[in-house]
C-alpha cells in the first residue's frame, strides 16, 4: 500500500477549528462570493432559481468544500480545488504566513461567520449528496446541486448527558449555505401551519451592504440582535433539542442520542431535509442506487423539490413507485443504560448502519445497538406529509413495543479524554427493485403496492468498526424485520390522519461478535474513516455468476484510515484490521491532528483515494492512498512469513523468488516467531485468498469492496431455541456444506504464483498454531486446486520456486502428519473416546489431505498419488488412523478409493498428454483397478456418452476413439490387470434397458452384467463404453462422425471393434471347459450374449470376413449373423431354419430386418432424401418363404412352413411375391383359410378405413375453403382494404359516384349475376368498383369463379385501364367486389366513353356448402372446370366535372 502527502489546505482563522465536515461541491455554488470572501449577490439567498450550472460540467467545475465549526462559536466555509495536483500556489499576503511547503493551497472561495453560536462548536453533520450516493455509472458532476444542511452542535456548557431535566451535551441549531452566506433553518411551531420550506426560511440581510450584518461581524444564532430574521406563520418559535451526538442518513434524516434515549429529529424541525431529500432521490429519481459506503452524509436539500412531500409513493406519469421504507426511532427514549449516551461530537460516537435501521451509540466505554421502526408509507398526515415523530398518533405508539438496546460491545475502561469512533464501514446494497405497474388504476394497484413495500423489508448486515482508547475491531450487525409485524402491513386502512400499528415494521438486532479478535494500536485513536472500493460491484440475481474483483489485493477494497494521538495515520483493511498496509504521519506534535475525512472521488476515472486530515493549528493535510503493486504485497506478505516462522521455519529465499520480493524484505529478520505473529499471518491469508466469512459475504457475491453489494439473503426464523429471532445465511449454506466445497466463484484472482505460495503458506501456518487448525488447511488447499484447475506437470504459467514453496510446505506436512500419527500410536490407549475435541490423528489425516490437495495444485501429481498411497499401504500408519475409533478422522478404504479415482480421472480428462501418460503408467492405477474394478474403471468411462441425446451432441474431440494411441493403450492396460476376487462380486453397474434379452441378440436366453473378474472382462467393459453399443449411440451420429473424421479414424474404429469382438469369442471360449458338453458356464453365456449384441449391432464395424474365418464351426448362430452382416441373408436363414431346426430363430431374423429397413425408409423421409438403398425396398420375409421351400427335405413341412411365415406375415409380407413362389401343386384350400381369407379381410378393412379418412379431409378441405372464400371476400369489400390498390399508394379519394346498375348490350346468360358500378376518383387514378352479387334465379346454385371487370377500350388516352382485381370464386348468393384501376390525366380529359366486359366462369357446387368442387390449384375453363363467359356491357360516361372539378 502506498500513501503519500500531498498538498496541504490553509484552514486558518482567527480561531481554532474544533469540528470539520468536507464534501464534494461546484463551483458555482460559491459563485456569489468575491474575492474578499464577501456576498457580491444582492438577491435574496432563499428565493427560488434555476441553477445556472453547465449540463456536462467537467471536474474542473468541482470543488472540496470544507465547513468548520471553531471554539469560538465561528463557522467558516472554504473551497479548494478538487484536481489535487500538488503545484504550488501562492498565498495571499495578509495572511502573514511563511511556509517552505511547495504544495501549501489556500482557499478559492471562504465565508466567515464569526461568532456565530454561544460557545465552542464541537460538531458538524451535514446532510448532502455525495457523488458516491448517486451510484455506479453517474457522473461525479451530478452531486450536490442543492444547498447543504449542516447541524450545529454547540457546547454551550449548559447540559449534560447524564442530566435527567436536561440531557444531552450540546445545543443543536440547523444551518444552512447558500449563495454565499449560511444562514439558520427555524424551527415551525405548528406542523399544520407549515406548508412549504419556504414557510421557515430566514429574511436573510445582505452581506456586506449597510444595515446588515457583514462577514466580519459577529452574529450569534439565537441572540436578540436582527441580523437573522426568521418568517414563520406562528408567533412562538420552538428550539431544537439538545443532543449528546448526531448522525444522518438519507432514509432517516437526523438521528440523534440525548440521555438514555435515541430520537429521530422531528420532520417538522427539518422539513427541507425530509422532504426535498425523500422527494429527490425517490419521488422524481425512483429509488436510489447505495453503495456499500457512505461517509459523513449522503443527502442534501434541493430547492427545487421543496413543494414535494414524502408521502407513500411518488406517481410519475402515471406509473407509481413506491418508495423505501422511512427508518424512525420510535419509544427509543429509555433503550440506552445509564449513565447515557456519550458526548463525543467530533469522533462518530454515533452512527447509522444497516441503510439507518440501526443506531449505534456509545455509553462509556461500550456500544449499544437501538434498532429502528420501518414508515412502510403508509403512515401520513392529512396534507399527504410525513408524520413526524413528535405528531404520530398515540394510536400508533400503543401499538408498537418499547425498544431496548442491544449491547455490541464493551472496551477496557478509558478516560473521557480520548474519544469513542463507531463507523458503518461497508454493506451490501439489499434493496429491491420497486415493481412498474400500468399507467391505468386498477384494482390490484394496492396488492401490487404491499407487494413491493415487502420487498424492501429484508435482513441488511452492515460491516461497523468500534474504537476506544488504543483498542478497535470490526464487528457485523444484523437488522432483519419482525415478520409479525411485516405480515400485517396493507390490511388496516389509514384514513383522516391517523395511523395504526400495522402501518409501522419492528426490527431486531443480531450483533455477530468479532471475527478476528481486537486490534491494539501504540497510541490512542482520535479519528477514523472508511475509505471507498477502488473497483466498481457487478451485482446478479444469481450471486455465483459473480466473480470478486478486488480479491487480488485488499488494498482496493474497503480501507479504513485511522487517526492516532501521535499524528499518524494508519490504513487498515477491516478485514484483517490487525495488518498494517500503511502508514503516513502528517503531524509531529501529539494531539495537534483531531480529525480524518474521506474525500469523494472528483471524476470516475481517477486513481486512488483521499484523506483529509485537520489539526487544530488551522492545517489540513491530503493524503494520497494509492493501490499497492505486487512488489509492495510480496514484502509484505515475505516480512510477516519471517515474523510468524522466524527466518529459517519456511522457505523463504523460494517464496522471495516467486513472488519477486525486495532484497530488503528478503534480509528482513524480524523479531522471535510467537502463535500471535502466526494467527495474524492467519488472518491475512484468510482475507488475501477470499476465505474469510466475512470477505466472502461481502466481497465473494458482490465483487469489489465498499462500493460493490452482494445478493446474499437471509431469513428470519421465529423457532429459535432461545425464543428470539436467528438469522441464518441461505445464501451461503445453500443445502451444501460450503467449507467442504468453496464454489469457485469465489476463487481469488490471485496470480497462478502468488495463489499457490499463499495457499501453502496458509497450510504451514494452520500447522503451526496452537492449536493446529487442519480444517481451514484442508479448505484452503481445496480451494486453491479448484481455481488452478488440472495443471500439467512443470506448467510454465507457474515459476519452479512457486513449486518448490508448494513441494517444500507438503513434504513438512507429511513429515510432521507422519510423525504426529506415530507419536500417537504409542498413546493410543490413553485417548478417551467420549471427548469432543478433534483428535490428533484427525488432525493429521487433515493435514495429509491439505499436502496431498498442494501437490496437485503445483502439477506434482505423482508426488500427491504417492503420498497418500504410501499413509494407505503403510499398515503402522493406517493402524495409527483407525486405532482410536471411527471419530478419528482417518480414512477409510473406500473414501481413498474414490478420491485415487476421482483424481485419476480428473487428469485422464484433461487429455493433457503427460496428465494422460503419468495416468496410464503410475502404479496407483493398477492398484484401484486390482482392488476396486468398478471404481477404478471410471477413471477411463466418466467423460464416454452415456445417453443418445449426448451421443448427437459430442464434439469431433471428444470421441472415446478420438485418440490414435490412448485407446489401445488402455485396452492393453486392462487386459494386464488381475482383479481381487472377494466373495462379494463386483459389477459394472446395473444392466442397460438395451441389455435386455433379444434387443440385438437373436434367440439369447442368458444375459447380464459381466462380473470383473478379469482383464478381459475389464477390456470389454471399456470397449463396449467406449463404442456405445450399451447407452444408445445411434446410426445418424455414427454416420456422421465417420465422414467428419479421417480415414485413419474409420480404420481405428474397426480395430477396436475387432477387438471387442474377440475379447467376447475368447471369453467364451475359455470359459467353457472340456466336460461340458458345448454348453456354456454363466459367465460363458454372458460373453456370448455380448457376442451377439456386437454381431446384431447395425452400428458395428466388425471386419466380417476375418472374424468369419476365426470362428469355431459349433457356433452356428454367430455364422449365421455374420452372413447377415455380408449381405447373405438367404445363407443365414439357411443356418436358423435347417442345421438349428428353428423356423421362431428365423422368423425373428427376418422381423429385426424388416423393423431396420422401416426404420432406415423413416429416416429418409425425415431427411428429405427421396434416395432409399435397394436392399432397403427389398421384402425381408422373401428369403425365408424361398429357403423354406427349396432347402427342407420333407417338401410339405417346407409349404406348410412357408405358409406359416405367409399367414403370420401378411401384413408385412409381398402377397403376389410370395404367392409366386408357392409349388402350383399346393391346394387352395391350404392358402385360403391361413392367408388368403385374412388378407383379402384386412385389405378390405383398409379400403374402407381410407375412404372414411378421404371423406373426413374432404369434409375439413371444404370448410377450409370456404372460410377462405369468405376471408377473400371480406378483404375486397371496400376501397381501403384490397391489398393491390394498397401498393398503389392512390392517397385519399376525391369524390365517390352513386352506384349504377350494369346492363348487358346482348342477351345475357342464364349465370349473369347483378352488377352494379361506382366510380372512385383519385388524384392522378380512376377506380371503378363492380359490386357482383351472385343471385342468378337457375336451379343449379353455381359457384362464380375469376370474376372481373374489364375496360376493353377507352375513348381517350387520358384514362387508360392499367390494373384489374378479379374476385377469384362468388358462392351463390353472396356479394363480392371486382376492381378496375384506370390512369388518368385530368387536366386533359373532358368526356371519355369506356367499353366495359364482364368475364366469369361458372362451375359446380356443393350443395351443402357453397363451395366449388375444385381440388387443384386452378379453376379455369381450360382444366374442365367449368364454362367461360364473357359478357359485354354497356358503355361508361366520364366526365372531367364529375369527379376532377
Amino acid at each position: 500500500m502506498s500513501t503519500s502527502l500531498g498538498p496541504s489546505w490553509n484552514l486558518r482563522s482567527s480561531s481554532s477549528p474544533r469540528c470539520i465536515a468536507a464534501f464534494l461541491s461546484k463551483t458555482d455554488s460559491t459563485s456569489n462570493i468575491n474575492n474578499n470572501g464577501n456576498a457580491a449577490s444582492s438577491s435574496n439567498p432563499f428565493e427560488e432559481e434555476e441553477s445556472s450550472w453547465p449540463d456536462n460540467p467537467s471536474s474542473k467545475n468541482l470543488v472540496y468544500s470544507v465547513t468548520i465549526g471553531t471554539e469560538r462559536g465561528s463557522l467558516h466555509y472554504r473551497a479548494y480545488p478538487a484536481a489535487i495536483e500538488g503545484g504550488e500556489r501562492r498565498r495571499h499576503a495578509r495572511d502573514g504566513y511563511n511556509t517552505a511547503s511547495s504544495a501549501y493551497i489556500d482557499p478559492e472561495n471562504s465565508i466567515n461567520l464569526q461568532g456565530a453560536a454561544k460557545g465552542s462548536v464541537s460538531g458538524i453533520v451535514v446532510a448532502r449528496h455525495s457523488a458516491e450516493s448517486l451510484g455506479a455509472g453517474k457522473p461525479v458532476e451530478e452531486a450536490n446541486d442543492a444547498a447543504p444542511v449542516f447541524l450545529l452542535l454547540v457546547d454551550d456548557n449548559r447540559g449534560s448527558s447524564s442530566s435527567s431535566s436536561n440531557p444531552g451535551a450540546y445545543a443543536a441549531h440547523l444551518v444552512t449555505l447558500k449563495h454565499g452566506a449560511f444562514g439558520r433553518l427555524g424551527p415551525p411551531t405548528n406542523v399544520d401551519h407549515l406548508e412549504s420550506f419556504e414557510d421557515v426560511a430566514p429574511s436573510h440581510a445582505r452581506m456586506g451592504s449597510r444595515g446588515s450584518v457583514g462577514v466580519g461581524s459577529i452574529t450569534r444564532f439565537g441572540a436578540e440582535a436582527n441580523e437573522l430574521q426568521y418568517t414563520t406563520k406562528s408567533t412562538t418559535s420552538v428550539s431544537l433539542p439538545r443532543m449528546s451526538c448526531a448522525a444522518y442518513h438519507p432514509n432517516t434524516g437526523f438521528v440523534y442520542a440525548s440521555g438514555m434515549g435515541v430520537f429521530s429529529l422531528s420532520a417538522n424541525n427539518v422539513k427541507a431535509v425530509l422532504a426535498g431529500m425523500a422527494a429527490k432521490d425517490y419521488i422524481s429519481g425512483g429509488r436510489p442506487e447505495f453503495f456499500g459506503k457512505h461517509y459523513s452524509s449522503s443527502a442534501s436539500v434541493s430547492s427545487r423539490t421543496r413543494q414535494q412531500t414524502h408521502a407513500h409513493h411518488a406517481t410519475t406519469a402515471g406509473r407509481t413507485v413506491p418508495s423505501p421504507p422511512h427508518a424512525l426511532y420510535l419509544k427509543a427514549a429509555n433503550s440506552l443504560p445509564r449513565p447515557g449516551a456519550r458526548c463525543s461530537p467530533t469522533a462518530n460516537s454515533i452512527t447509522l448502519a444497516c441503510l439507518g435501521r440501526v443506531a449505534i451509540v456509545a455509553v462509556s466505554n461500550s456500544f449499544y445497538a437501538v434498532p429502528a421502526c420501518l414508515d412502510v408509507g403508509i403512515v401520513s398526515g392529512a396534507d399527504g406529509n410525513a408524520i413526524s415523530v413528535n405528531g404520530a398518533s398515540a394510536s400508533l405508539l400503543a401499538g408498537l413495543p418499547s425498544i431496548a438496546a442491544t449491547k455490541i460491545l464493551a472496551f477496557a475502561q478509558s478516560s473521557q479524554l480520548h474519544p469513542v469512533i463507531s463507523i458503518d464501514v461497508m454493506y451490501p446494497m439489499d434493496i429491491a427493485t420497486p415493481i412498474n405497474t400500468d399507467d391505468s388504476h386498477t384494482d390490484k394497484d394496492a396488492n401490487d403496492t404491499v407487494a413491493a413495500i415487502t420487498k424492501f423489508l429484508k435482513p441488511i448486515t452492515s460491516q461497523v468498526l468500534l474504537a476506544s482508547g488504543r483498542e478497535c475491531t470490526v464487528v457485523e450487525i444484523v437488522s432483519a424485520p419482525d415478520p409479525r409485524f411485516v405480515s400485517l402491513i396493507g390490511k388496516v386502512s389509514v384514513g383522516g390522519g391517523g395511523a395504526g400499528a400495522n402501518n409501522i415494521v419492528t426490527t431486531y438486532v443480531k450483533v455477530l461478535p468479532p471475527r478476528h479478535g481486537l486490534c491494539t494500536f501504540p497510541g490512542p485513536i482520535l479519528a477514523a474513516a472508511p475509505l471507498p472500493s477502488t473497483k466498481c460491484a457487478c451485482l446478479s440475481d444469481d450471486s455465483t455468476s459473480v466473480r470478486s474483483k478486488s480479491s487480488e489485493s485488499l488494498t482496493s477494497g474497503p480501507l479504513l484510515a485511522l487517526l492516532t494521538v501521535d499524528g499518524l495515520i494508519h490504513i487498515r483493511s477491516p478485514f484483517c484490521l490487525s495488518v498494517p498496509f500503511s502508514s503516513i504521519e502528517v503531524g509531529t506534535r501529539p494531539n495537534d491532528f483531531f480529525s480524518v475525512v474521506a474525500l469523494p472521488k472528483s471524476s470516475p476515472g481517477e486513481e486512488g483515494r483521499k484523506v483529509l486530515a485537520a489539526s487544530y493549528g488551522g492545517e489540513a493535510r491530503v493524503v494520497l492512498c494509492q493501490e499497492e503493486s505486487s512488489q509492495d504485497f510480496a514484502d509484505r506478505l515475505l516480512k510477516m512469513s519471517i515474523d510468524a516462522f522466524g527466518a529459517n521455519g519456511f522457505p523463504r529465499i523460494d517464496l522471495a523468488e516467486a513472488l519477486g520480493a525486495t532484497f530488503s524484505a528478503t534480509s528482513y529478520v524480524g523479531p522471535e516467531a510467537t502463535n500471535a505473529k502466526r494467527v495474524l499471518l492467519r488472518q491475512y491469508l484468510e482475507a488475501v485468498l477470499g476465505l474469510a466469512d466475512d470477505v466472502r459475504f461481502f466481497l465473494g457475491a458482490g465483487g469489489g469492496g465498499g462500493n460493490g453489494g452482494s445478493s446474499l439473503s437471509f431469513f428470519v426464523s421465529e423457532e429459535s431455541q432461545e425464543g428470539g429471532l436467528e438469522v441464518v445465511d441461505t445464501h451461503l449454506s445453500g443445502g451444501k456444506d460450503f467449507t467442504a466445497n468453496p464454489p469457485s466463484s469465489n476463487a481469488p484472482a490471485l496470480g497462478p504464483n502468488a495463489l499457490l505460495t499463499c495457499t501453502a503458506l496458509l497450510c504451514l501456518v494452520c500447522f503451526q498454531l496452537q492449536p493446529p487448525t487442519g480444517n481451514l488447511a484442508n479448505r484452503a488447499s481445496k480451494a486453491c486446486s479448484s481455481s488452478m484447475g488440472t495443471v500439467r506437470p512443470r506448467d510454465p504459467i507457474m515459476s519452479k520456486a512457486a513449486i518448490a514453496v508448494c513441494d517444500l510446505v507438503a513434504d513438512r506436512l507429511l513429515k510432521e502428519a507422519a510423525a504426529a500419527s506415530f507419536s500417537l500410536l504409542s498413546s493410543s490407549a490413553s485417548i478417551s473416546i467420549s471427548t469432543n475435541r478433534p483428535s490428533q490423528s484427525s488432525a493429521s489425516m487433515e493435514f495429509v489431505e491439505a499436502a496431498v490437495w498442494l501437490l496437485r495444485s503445483c502439477g506434482c501429481h505423482e508426488k500427491a498419488l504417492h503420498a497418500l498411497e504410501e499413509r494407505m499401504n503403510n499398515p503402522a500408519l493406517r493402524n495409527a488412523s483407525v486405532s482410536i475409533g471411527s471419530s478419528s478422522g482417518g480414512w477409510s478404504q473406500i473414501k481413498f478409493d474414490s478420491y485415487i479415482a476421482t483424481h485419476l480421472g480428473e487428469l485422464w480428462s484433461s487429455k493433457d498428454d503427460p496428465c494422460c501418460q503419468l495416468v496410464l503408467r503410475s502404479s496407483a492405477t493398477r492398484d484401484l483397478i486390482s482392488r476396486n474394478p468398478t471404481l477404478g474403471i471410471s477413471i477411463f468411462t466418466t467423460l464416454h456418452p452415456r445417453n443418445e441425446k449426448e451421443w448427437r451432441s459430442i464434439k469431433q474431440s471428444d470421441d472415446p476413439l478420438y485418440h490414435p494411441q490412448y485407446p489401445y493403450k488402455v485396452v492393453e492396460l486392462l487386459k494386464g490387470v488381475h482383479p481381487q476376487v472377494s466373495t462379494h462380486e463386483q459389477y459394472m453397474g446395473e444392466m442397460s434397458p438395451l441389455d435386455s434379452p433379444g434387443s440385438y441378440a437373436v434367440g439369447s436366453a442368458a444375459s447380464g452384467t459381466l462380473p470383473l473378474h478379469s482383464g478381459r472382462a475389464l477390456a470389454v467393459a471399456f470397449l463396449e463404453s467406449a463404442i456405445g453399443i450399451a447407452t444408445g449411440r445411434c446410426s445418424q451420429n455414427d454416420d456422421v462422425l465417420v465422414h467428419e473424421f479421417s480415414n485413419n479414424f474409420e480404420e481405428r474404429v474397426a480395430d477396436m471393434h475387432d477387438e471387442l469382438s474377440y475379447l467376447l469369442l475368447e471369453g467364451v471360449i475359455s470359459e467353457r471347459g472340456d466336460g461340458d458338453n458345448g454348453e456354456d458356464s454363466p459367465i460363458g453365456a454372458i460373453y456370448r450374449y455380448k457376442l451377439r449384441r456386437l454381431l446384431s449391432w447395425e452400428n458395428a464395424r466388425i471386419r466380417s470376413e476375418r472374424l468369419l474365418a476365426s470362428l469355431p464351426a459349433s457356433f452356428l448362430r454367430e455364422h449365421a449373423l455374420l452372413l447377415g452382416r455380408l449381405g447373405r441373408h438367404e445363407d443365414a436363414i439357411k443356418i436358423f431354419y435347417s442345421d438349428l431346426d428353428s423356423l421362431e430363430l428365423a422368423l425373428e431374423y427376418c422381423d429385426i430386418r424388416h423393423e431396420r429397413q422401416q426404420a432406415q425408409i423413416e429416416e429418409a423421409k425425415s431427411r428429405g432424401t427421396s434416395g432409399i438403398e435397394a436392399s432397403s425396398r427389398e421384402c425381408s420375409y422373401l428369403p425365408l418363404v424361398n429357403v423354406a421351400l427349396n432347402s427342407d427335405p420333407d417338401s410339405d413341412r417346407g409349404t406348410a412352413a412357408a405358409i406359416q411365415v405367409l399367414s403370420l406375415r401378411r401384413s408385412s409380407i409381398d402377397k403376389s411375391a410370395a404367392l409366386k413362389l408357392l409349388p402350383r401343386n399346393v391346394p387352395m384350400s391350404a392358402v385360403t383359410r391361413p392367408f388368403l381369407i385374412p388378407a383379402l379381410v384386412e385389405n378390405e378393412s383398409q379400403v374402407r378405413r381410407l375412404e372414411v379418412a378421404e371423406a373426413l379431409l374432404r369434409s375439413k378441405y371444404m370448410r377450409l375453403k370456404q372460410k377462405l372464400t369468405e376471408a377473400q371476400l371480406k378483404s375486397q369489400a371496400s376501397l381501403h382494404s384490397v391489398p393491390a390498390l394498397q401498393k398503389l399508394h392512390l392517397g385519399d379519394p376525391l369524390h365517390s359516384s352513386k352506384a349504377i346498375k350494369a346492363r348487358p348490350v346482348h342477351l345475357a346468360s342464364p349465370h349473369f349475376p347483378d352488377v352494379m358500378l361506382i366510380k372512385h376518383f383519385f388524384l392522378r387514378h380512376l377506380v371503378i368498383q363492380a359490386q357482383v352479387i351472385n343471385s342468378a334465379s337457375n336451379q343449379d346454385l353455381r359457384t362464380l369463379a375469376d370474376v372481373a371487370f374489364v375496360v376493353a377500350e377507352s375513348s381517350d388516352e387520358a384514362l387508360q385501364p392499367a390494373l384489374e382485381v378479379p374476385l377469384k370464386a362468388l358462392p351463390h348468393g353472396s356479394t363480392g367486389s371486382s376492381w378496375c384501376v384506370l390512369t388518368a390525366i385530368p387536366q386533359r380529359l373532358e368526356t371519355c366513353f369506356l367499353t366495359c366486359e364482364l368475364r366469369y366462369t361458372v362451375l359446380s357446387v356443393d350443395a351443402y356448402s357453397g363451395t366449388h368442387l375444385s381440388f387443384s390449384s386452378g379453376t379455369t375453363a381450360n382444366n374442365g372446370q367449368g364454362r367461360t363467359y364473357v359478357e359485354e356491357l354497356q358503355d361508361i360516361e366520364v366526365r372531367h366535372a364529375e369527379g376532377w372539378n
